[in-house]
């Protein structure tokens, strides 16, 4: 009898848990595709609310919105599913196209990582930016857009830092070269002028935001999760 009440337990136990056990929450910052407005959107498709961010790389602001939004909007609301982030790139001068250009380089499967290494590394990468550019002659004979990319992403570490995040040298060169990625870019950074009054803005459910920080973003985007 007693061994019959023991396996009566166990089987109780298999039928509420579906005879598996509870399989852990998806992590929505996994899932990366490409939006018809040329940005990548990163979180769960059916996210409650979509947050786009139009950023430079070459932007400071931008780069202490991405650290300080890190913790409660990536690990916390993009992760769990209620928000989705849509990242457009607004191109502000060379340094930032070379960088919108390699952030995408790979696809959906690496730009999220890639992104967030630029910004990661974005001090280090203006700093000597800066340095490379203040030279006479850091792009003498660079007479094309394609030849002051390729020296800018050089100069900066920039290509170094692509490289050793897993491009090879000969995908990095071709994506800096692409004309087809960089029209996209250019065209829409043309297609907000005059609509955002700089880098960073954003927009909540396609309304956009007079906020440049994340303790002015939080507020509202905390609201639109309420709705």
């Amino acid at each position: 009898m007693r061994l019959l009440g023991v396996l009566a337990g166990v089987l109780a136990g298999l039928v509420m848990t579906g005879g598996a056990e509870a399989q852990p929450a998806r992590d929505w910052r996994t899932v990366t595709v490409k939006a018809a407005s040329g940005g990548f959107q990163i979180g769960n498709p059916k996210a409650r609310v979509t947050l786009v961010e139009y950023v430079s790389y070459t932007c400071p602001h931008c780069g202490h919105f991405i650290e300080e939004s890190k913790a409660p909007l990536h690990d916390g609301l993009v992760r769990n599913g209620q928000v989705r982030v849509e990242i457009r790139n607004f191109v502000r001068d060379p340094l930032d196209l070379a960088s919108a250009l390699l952030a995408r380089c790979g696809g959906t499967a690496r730009f999220a990582r890639q992104h967030a290494l630029i910004f990661a590394n974005q001090k280090a990468l203006l700093d000597k930016a800066m340095a490379f550019q203040a030279k006479p002659d850091s792009f003498k004979g660079a007479t094309t857009l394609e030849a002051r990319l390729r020296r800018i992403a050089a100069g900066s570490g920039l290509t170094a830092l692509m490289t050793r995040s897993g491009l090879s040298a000969q995908q990095a060169d071709r994506c800096l070269v692409d004309p087809v990625a960089r029209g996209e870019l250019v065209a829409a950074t043309e297609k907000v002028q005059g609509r955002i009054q700089g880098t960073p803005s954003f927009e909540i459910d396609g309304n956009l935001l007079a906020a440049n920080s994340w303790a002015e973003v939080e507020p509202p985007l905390r609201q639109a999760l309420q709705r």
